[in-house]
């Protein structure tokens, strides 16, 4: 029987102790998941994006990739450079994703603007991160989106 009667959520008495604790490590075991999955993304994007250059069999689909283009702001990116900005992205964001919630377990005690400064950071280095791959794989929304929102979490952060 539970300690508050049929219906309460607090287990054996101890005034919900146990549960945050196990809260706390299922959020931990996620966020840990949620690295190694980023991890293995990114570790499946290098392998394709090594393929895409080495593979004899797919040459010709490389090569219709690298063929199409659309000009965008004064960038030309291709197919392929498309398909390879979002499958890093992606890896990308599960990692800034993760951190976040590492930094935001960690600081748990810290209010106002200690903790606006602290995710304010890691949020502005994550877009920076993006803002790279934007540049590099010549996708003008990205470089514009990423810039102003690292630009304005950086504000935050030096302002907090």
């Amino acid at each position: 029987m539970l300690s508050g009667g049929p219906t309460s959520a607090v287990p054996y008495g101890d005034d919900g102790r146990h549960a945050k604790m196990l809260a706390r490590r299922l959020f931990l075991s996620g966020l840990t998941v949620m690295c190694l999955f980023a991890a293995g993304h990114f570790g499946g994007f290098l392998q394709a994006a090594r393929a895409a250059r080495r593979d004899p069999g797919m040459a010709d689909l490389t090569r219709a990739m690298r063929e199409h283009t659309t000009s965008v702001l004064g960038f030309r990116p291709s197919v392929l450079d498309f398909r390879e900005y979002f499958s890093l992205n992606f890896s990308i964001l599960l990692l800034l994703a993760a951190v976040l919630g590492f930094v935001a377990l960690s600081n748990a005690a810290l209010e106002g603007p200690a903790a606006i400064r602290q995710m304010s950071l890691v949020y502005a280095a994550g877009m920076v991160m993006l803002l790279a791959t934007s540049v590099y794989f010549s996708v003008a929304q990205g470089v514009i989106s990423c810039l102003v929102i690292a630009v304005l979490f950086g504000l935050s952060a030096w302002l907090a």
